[in-house]
C-alpha cells in the first residue's frame, strides 16, 4: 500500500484485497462468543455458598457437586439457597415440636423451588425434575435436626440427598 504525499491511502493504487475485511473479524468473534457461552454453561460445578457458621465434615469423596437446590444446616439456622426458613435455638428448631418431624417453614420453601423447576421443565425439555438436594450441614449439628430435614425434604418431593463434604 502506498500513502499519498499527505499521509492518505491511495485506493487506486491498493488492487483487490488491499483493504479491511471486517466480516471475517467480526465471524472469529462470533464463534469464539459461542464457545465460551457454550462451555460456561456446560460447567458441572455447583454453586454452593459455604457459611462462616458453617464447618463441614471432611471426606475423601472424588464426586463433584452438581448444581441441585442447596439446603445448608448451622448451628443457628436452616437455608435454602441463601434464604433463612428456619432458626435453631439450643438444638431445637424454633417453632417446630421436639415430637415433631416436619418443619412447615423448610415444606413450603421446597415445593416453591419445585413448583419453579417444573414450570422451566414444562418449557425446557433438557430440565428434568429429580428430586435432588445438596445438603450442606454443620459437623456438630444433632442427628434428630437432620433426621427432620431430611423427612420435610421428601415429604416435599425431594428424597435424593446428597451430602456436601470437605475434601481432605
Amino acid at each position: 500500500m502506498r500513502r499519498r504525499a499527505g499521509g492518505e491511502f491511495n485506493p487506486e493504487e491498493m488492487g483487490e484485497g488491499g483493504g479491511l475485511n471486517v466480516v471475517n473479524l467480526i465471524d472469529m468473534f462470533v464463534i469464539i462468543i459461542i464457545f465460551l457461552l457454550k462451555s460456561y454453561s456446560a460447567s458441572t460445578e455447583a454453586n454452593v455458598t459455604v457459611s462462616p457458621k458453617l464447618t463441614l465434615p471432611i471426606s475423601s469423596t472424588d464426586k463433584e457437586i452438581k448444581d441441585f437446590v442447596n439446603v445448608s444446616v448451622t448451628k443457628d439456622e436452616i437455608i435454602v439457597d441463601k434464604k433463612v426458613v428456619a432458626r435453631i435455638i439450643d438444638g431445637q428448631i424454633e417453632g417446630v415440636p421436639p415430637q415433631k418431624l416436619l418443619i412447615p417453614a423448610l415444606y413450603d420453601e421446597l415445593e416453591k423451588r419445585k413448583e419453579r423447576i417444573l414450570k422451566i421443565q414444562a418449557y425446557n425439555p433438557d430440565v428434568e425434575f429429580k428430586g435432588e438436594i445438596n445438603l450442606v450441614g454443620h459437623k456438630e449439628i444433632p442427628f434428630s435436626i437432620v433426621k427432620k430435614v431430611m423427612f420435610t425434604a421428601g415429604q416435599a418431593g425431594f428424597s435424593e440427598f446428597k451430602f456436601v463434604t470437605q475434601k481432605e
